[in-house]
């Protein structure tokens, strides 16, 4: 195994704080963990080298990037932070939203059985290309006060041929005087219609990388997994033999939904218990959660939902937590709504949340600091701590050690691929092996890699600098939270001198 950072060293200033010297000298007292861990390993192969060997000529500089604080302007990158929800623009107007999140009544997608209405997606990954950024959707096949046409005096959201065949129950929550058509959840024949309809979907959208993620659909008003106000007492199913999904049958949509889009991020909504835990304990693909009531007390029941489910709390570290906020606070709290939702943010580690759904906006004072911060503390915010690169003249390796930081609450859950460059006469960049994925909030992960470069580095003064691209090829280069960034989503990080 190739050794490195070892004798005789070299050191740069990396942009911001001066490099340390690994060869014996004596670590700031704030070093951090990661810091450490590269010194220990430089001093480890000094010593094996000190006797001379075929390394004994290698040089080692160390940069440590300055962090950018989270009062500066707002990083935009995918799948974190805010998203444009059901095409509310984003708030504040000039926030750097990327990704979009649009949902439909079943029957606006499908009218009839197979006319699929390609359009409505088609429309919604144009957009998310120009923004160079990615869409995730739903369908409702139940829709309080947003039906989008009638059946026999009922408002419904399922196209009219599959209502005549699965025993519809029609009628009011209590409180609302609108008549519902609510279908049979637990039906053969709505359950026919849905695997053709998840099929049809992910069969036509399985290679395009900007449909990036899908909630669990089609069961429960507005399709998040229950059936409040209409099984409140004085509601249809008050009176009538039909009933909610079965336990059974929500696992068997949640098993639907995950071959369908295995190669997709999924959400969960918490509010039905046996899908939540079968989503909770599928790891082909991992399924995350959606809550959509963000700011209210207890999450509007979500939080529950969710401390009652093994193993719930923690599928943030695998699979996303989306949400978006509540109109109000629906609780007895009397919680400032936005107050309140950034602090349900660091705790249940949301990735995302809406740009609207609101019924006021938070103008001023509190609300407007917590909303900002709820926003940029989402998701994912990486940074290389220290990066310690040893190279020798003329040889074809090149030994990085990296220490990686998220300052946020929430892990990337898109592939990444770290490229270090080294920027003289000519260019030379490699890849790495890490994947970012692994980097969870308050666990710094220190890469340490051997790798072959193109060709040796020659004698000479070279730029070093780091690279995060987007292994789909959607999203430019990631948005680091250090200094450095250059035009072409690089991150200098000073430069080296080989003799």
């Amino acid at each position: 195994m190739r050794t490195s950072l070892a004798l005789g060293l070299v050191f740069a200033a990396g942009c911001g704080n001066a490099a340390s010297t690994p060869d014996g000298g004596t670590m700031p007292p704030d070093a951090s963990p990661g810091e450490a861990a590269l010194r220990d390993r430089a001093s480890a192969d000094a010593g094996h080298e000190s006797g001379g060997g075929l390394d004994a000529g290698r040089r080692s500089f160390t940069f440590h990037p300055t962090p950018i604080p989270a009062s500066a302007p707002e990083l935009p990158d995918p799948l974190r932070g805010q998203y444009l929800w059901l095409g509310t623009p984003a708030y504040p107007g000039a926030w750097p939203d990327v990704d979009a999140y649009q949902r439909w009544n079943w029957a606006q997608l499908e009218p009839s059985k197979g006319a699929y209405q390609w359009k409505l997606i088609d429309d919604q990954i144009a957009a998310a290309t120009a923004r160079q950024g990615r869409f995730g959707m739903r369908f409702m096949a139940l829709c309080q006060g947003c039906a989008d046409h009638m059946y026999k005096g009922a408002n419904t959201s399922i196209p009219d041929d599959l209502a005549d065949v699965v025993n519809p129950l029609i009628g009011s929550a209590p409180g609302d005087s609108s008549l519902y058509l609510i279908p049979d959840w637990n039906s053969d024949a709505y359950f026919t219609r849905l695997q053709a309809l998840l099929t049809a979907i992910a069969a036509r959208y399985h290679d395009d990388p900007h449909f990036a993620w899908v909630d669990v659909s089609s069961y429960g008003n507005w399709g998040e997994m229950h059936l409040y106000p209409f099984t409140q007492p004085g509601g249809p199913y008050d009176t009538s033999t039909q009933k909610p999904i079965t336990d059974a049958n929500a696992q068997k949509l949640v098993a639907m939904n995950a071959t369908a889009f295995a190669n997709k991020l999924l959400v969960v909504n918490c509010e039905q218990t046996a899908a939540l835990s079968a989503a909770v304990a599928s790891t082909s693909p991992p399924i995350g959660l959606r809550v959509d009531c963000l700011g209210s007390d207890d999450l509007a029941g979500g939080a529950t939902a969710i401390m009652g489910a093994t193993g719930a709390i923690d599928r943030w570290k695998t699979a996303p937590f989306l949400t978006e906020w509540c109109q109000t606070n629906l609780g007895s709290s009397g919680a400032d709504l936005f107050v309140q939702g950034e602090a349900q943010v660091r705790q249940y580690h949301v990735s995302m949340l809406s740009s609207g759904n609101f019924q006021s906006q938070p103008t001023a004072g509190a609300e407007a600091t917590a909303f900002r911060q709820a926003n940029v503390e989402a998701g994912y915010r990486l940074r290389a701590s220290d990066v310690v690169v040893g190279v020798a003249p003329g040889d074809a390796h090149v030994d990085v050690a990296i220490s990686w930081v998220n300052d946020n609450v929430a892990p990337t859950y898109l592939a990444w691929s770290v490229v270090v460059g080294f920027k003289g006469a000519s260019t030379v960049e490699v890849p790495l092996t890490v994947d970012l994925r692994k980097v969870l909030p308050g666990a710094p992960l220190t890469d340490d890699e051997t790798v072959a470069l193109p060709r040796a580095l020659a004698a000479g003064t070279y730029e070093v600098y780091l690279r995060v691209d987007d292994v789909q090829k959607v999203s430019p280069p990631m948005q680091l939270a250090m200094n450095g960034r250059q035009t072409s989503g690089e991150y200098s990080l000073g430069s080296m001198t080989l003799p």
